[in-house]
């Protein structure tokens, strides 16, 4: 591996944090958090207005009422053929809420992803949304 040497400098309680995560996650040093840690920055942070087929995960937490399973079914059926995969469930909120979770595993065109990703963050009730493109 082509590597390249950079001086960071960071705050004691920083530095204390990161070397209580190495002991905790497993890191054999510094460099190797700090490198996972930028690979997955540059993930979640990916342009989805480029040029072609890209690939990614989308996460949406919502409120499962009506209007928002109605509206959820219909994305799903307008957008089916960038859906590789869908995995849904429901999770109960520290105030003892019940919400509906969706994980897509997305493949195609990225603007039509892009498109699909818009329109579930507009929806109404939605708690958390969440896009990683690859």
């Amino acid at each position: 591996m082509n590597v390249e040497r950079i001086s960071i400098s960071f705050p004691k309680f920083l530095l204390k944090e990161i070397d209580n995560l190495i002991e905790k996650k497993g890191y054999s040093s510094r460099s190797e958090l700090i490198r996972d840690a930028v690979r997955k920055y540059i993930l979640e942070n990916n342009p989805l207005d480029r040029d072609g087929d890209i690939s990614g995960i989308i996460i949406v937490v919502y409120e499962p009422n009506k209007e928002s399973l109605n509206e959820m079914s219909k994305l799903y059926f307008d957008f089916h053929d960038i859906i590789k995969s869908l995995n849904q469930g429901y999770i109960t909120t520290q105030c003892g809420k019940n919400k509906k979770v969706e994980i897509y595993i997305v493949n195609g065109n990225s603007k039509k992803i892009k498109e699909f990703y818009e329109k579930i963050c507009k929806l109404k009730g939605k708690l958390y949304d969440k896009i990683v493109i690859f």
